[in-house]
């Protein structure tokens, strides 16, 4: 049983590379070139997550400790539709503007069949749409 415990810690403390018995790259598998379709659960309507990224933000009114924070640029399918969510998990997003996540970390956006986000109301009490993947645009 020991053993069986140090092998599974060493398992999880490998990248995520390291412990695939294949020698794909796992990054290059997700990467989307084009970005990553996301499908609004309520509506059907489709968005397309052109890049994601990670920084710190506040999430209190008071603006009294900067917390880590995931954040998506989205394009929609009509000219003109273009928004950006940020939050401290996919499950609990907030529509905002670009000002506000400028200083963050951005990279491509990438497919992952679990994948989904929740953006919620501003007060966060309600969900106002969610969006899961449907993979990479076309």
């Amino acid at each position: 049983m020991r053993s069986l415990i140090i092998t599974a810690a060493v398992l999880l403390a490998l990248p995520c590379s390291a412990a695939q018995a294949d020698d794909s790259n796992p990054l290059e598998a997700l990467s989307c070139p084009r970005g990553v379709l996301f499908k609004s659960l309520e509506s059907g309507a489709l968005t397309t997550v052109i890049r994601q990224g990670f920084g710190k933000a506040f999430f209190t009114m008071e603006k009294d400790q900067l917390q880590p924070a995931a954040a998506a640029e989205l394009k929609g399918e009509n000219e003109g539709e273009h928004a950006f969510i940020y939050g401290p998990s996919r499950s609990y997003m907030f529509l905002t503007d670009e000002d506000f996540v400028k200083d963050f970390t951005w990279r491509p956006a990438e497919t992952d069949p679990n994948a989904f986000y929740t953006v919620r109301t501003d007060d966060g009490d309600q969900t106002r749409f969610t969006l899961v993947d449907v993979g990479c645009a076309p």
